[in-house]
């Protein structure tokens, strides 16, 4: 089915890295992993997110987000919650989903009661309430994550900005297929096993100087 200019519109607008999110200040531990050496070169980069898309914390937040379509939100929330494996990702999750419950009303999407909003559970239920096709809102979103952390590469690496790009481009099938997965997938699906990825995150929390919020 064809999306609706209309609707075609506001979903860029949510999903673009100018939306008033906040967004470009988390790193989402890729920092730490960077600092580290684990990340030196847009293949790693490359390999790095695709993980966290297929079995990690982007999978977690794509199942949510599409269950959002189906089941209460606030429920949703609660567990989006507690799958947030540090102070670092609780505190990033959060300060997204406030952000992005903020500047969604501009647009009046109904918003949620909950003082403390994960990000993929805001976008995911404002997205829902204003009619936009789950399909096509799974795709911006994973696109969204993707990108976001391949801006994080590309000014701390540095890989430039044409390694940034291949890394979206060799991603793409990767996101289309993670998108698919999550559109059909329940509860019992999340899990996530980026270990690597989490211990980043935790560690950037005590890193000596950074850049980004997490």
């Amino acid at each position: 089915m064809r999306i609706e200019p209309r609707q075609l519109l506001l979903l860029l607008t949510w999903m673009s890295p100018a939306f008033p999110t906040g967004a470009f200040a988390y790193s989402h531990g890729l920092e730490w992993a960077i600092e580290s050496g684990k990340i030196k070169d847009g293949e790693a980069l490359k390999a790095w997110i695709e993980d966290l898309l297929t079995r990690g914390s982007g999978w977690n937040d794509a199942v949510l987000f599409a269950r959002c379509w189906k089941d209460d939100s606030s429920e949703l929330n609660e567990l989006a919650l507690a799958l947030a494996v540090s102070r670092e990702r609780h505190l990033e999750t959060t300060q997204l989903g406030r952000a992005f419950r903020i500047a969604a009303g501009v647009f009046a999407a109904p918003p949620l009661d909950d003082d403390e909003i994960a990000y993929p559970v805001a976008a995911g239920a404002a997205c829902a309430a204003m009619g936009l096709s789950r399909a096509d809102a799974l795709l911006a979103f994973l696109q969204g994550f993707s990108a976001a952390l391949v801006s994080v590469a590309v000014r701390l690496v540095p890989i430039g900005q044409t390694a940034g790009l291949e890394a979206l481009r060799d991603l793409a099938p990767v996101i289309t297929a993670v998108a698919t997965r999550a559109a059909s997938a329940s509860l019992e699906d999340l899990g996530a096993i980026t270990i690597a990825a989490d211990i980043a995150a935790m560690r950037h929390e005590t890193q000596h100087s950074r850049v980004f919020r997490s």
